[in-house]
């Protein structure tokens, strides 16, 4: 009787133990978990920003759209993401140019009389483009006039 006592007490004993290093070793895990999932967390939102960065942008400042104008020559001007390539095309008629590091870019066209449709395109270092279009009206003032 004496041994089947001592034996329950040893299994009884062997089994808390081995149920206590299981809880241990769960609320461990779960402690790592939530601090891979943080670091996860952080990297996700930090290579979503580095794509919000990256991402072209284009604002242009003139010319307005709908412009009338009395001038034969027009200056383009905005901005976009910095260093990248700015291409516009006036009727068909290509001008490049390159942001500063602000990302600031100015260009003089040349208008044909009557309706101008102006295209705007900015081309980021990793070649993804976003592009806006402007339309501009040339009227020459003195040959209305004569």
């Amino acid at each position: 009787m004496r041994k089947e006592i001592l034996l329950a007490i040893f299994v009884g004993i062997t089994l808390g133990l081995m149920i206590t290093f299981g809880i241990y070793q769960n609320s461990e895990n779960a402690k790592t978990g939530e601090n891979n999932t943080t670091d996860q967390l952080i990297n996700n939102q930090t290579s979503t920003t580095s794509a919000i960065i990256q991402d072209p942008e284009l604002v242009i400042n003139s010319p307005e759209e709908d412009l009338f104008t009395s001038n034969e020559e027009l200056i383009v001007s905005g901005s976009a993401t910095p260093n990248s390539f700015v291409v516009i095309l006036v009727n068909d008629v290509e001008s490049i140019s390159n942001t500063d590091e602000s990302g600031n870019f100015s260009l003089k066209v040349k208008l044909n009389l009557g309706g101008n449709l102006i295209e705007i395109n900015s081309i980021n270092e990793d070649g993804k483009q976003v592009s806006k279009q402007r339309t501009v009206i040339y009227e020459d003032k003195e040959k209305d006039e004569s």
